[in-house]
C-alpha cells in the first residue's frame, strides 16, 4: 500500500533535484536555454513542468522566450503538452497568449489531456496572439484607514442634508436623531 507513495516521493524529489540543475545550467549560460530545455525534457518527460518552470524563473523570461521554451519543451515530450503550458503560464502568466498560440499551432488532440473528434485550427491559417491583458494588481489601491475610491461617488450639494434626501425625507431623518 505504501510501496506507491515512496515511488511519488522519489520522483517529486528527482524533479526537484532536475529542476535546481536546471536552475544552475541556465543561470551560467543563459544563452543556451533551449538546448539545456531540449536535453533535460528529452531526458526526463516526467519531470517537465518543473524543467519548464525552472528555466523560465531563471531566465527571467518574456513572453516571447516563454513561447520558445514552451514549444521547446513540447517538441522533446509532445505526450506532455499540456502539463508544460500549464505550468509555463503558472510561472509567467502575460505570457498566455503566446503560449495559447503554441498550443493552437500544434496538433491540439496530442497531449495528456481529453481527447476530442473535433481537431483544431486550420493548418495553413495564420495565428493571432492577443495582447496581454492589465493586471488587475496594476489598479488604485485601498489603503487602510482611507476612503474608497469610486468613479460614480456622489457627493451632496448641502453636505449637512446626507445623500441629497428630499425636504419631508431630511425632516423626517433629522428628527428621527433629535428623539434619540
Amino acid at each position: 500500500m505504501f510501496a506507491g507513495s515512496a515511488v511519488a516521493v522519489t520522483e517529486e524529489s528527482s524533479c526537484f533535484d532536475r529542476s535546481v540543475a536546471v536552475t544552475k545550467m541556465v543561470g551560467a549560460d543563459p544563452d543556451n536555454v533551449l538546448e539545456i530545455v531540449q536535453r533535460e525534457v528529452t531526458a526526463t518527460p516526467l519531470c517537465s513542468c518543473e524543467i519548464v518552470k525552472a528555466a523560465i524563473v531563471a531566465t527571467e523570461a518574456k513572453r516571447e522566450l516563454v513561447a520558445q521554451i514552451v514549444a521547446t519543451a513540447i517538441e522533446a515530450a509532445p505526450e506532455k503538452m499540456r502539463i508544460i503550458a500549464q505550468c509555463a503560464v503558472a510561472v509567467a502568466p502575460d505570457a498566455l497568449p503566446n503560449v495559447m498560440a503554441i498550443l493552437a499551432a500544434l496538433d491540439p488532440n496530442k497531449g495528456d489531456g481529453v481527447v476530442s473528434e473535433k481537431g483544431g485550427l486550420d493548418k495553413g491559417k495564420e495565428v493571432v496572439v492577443a495582447p496581454a491583458l492589465p493586471s488587475p494588481l496594476d489598479g488604485p489601491y485601498l489603503v487602510p484607514g482611507e476612503p474608497p475610491l469610486h468613479p460614480n461617488f456622489f457627493t451632496p450639494d448641502n453636505i449637512t442634508n446626507p445623500g441629497g434626501l428630499g425636504t419631508a425625507e431630511y425632516e423626517y431623518y433629522y428628527n428621527s436623531l433629535k428623539k434619540r
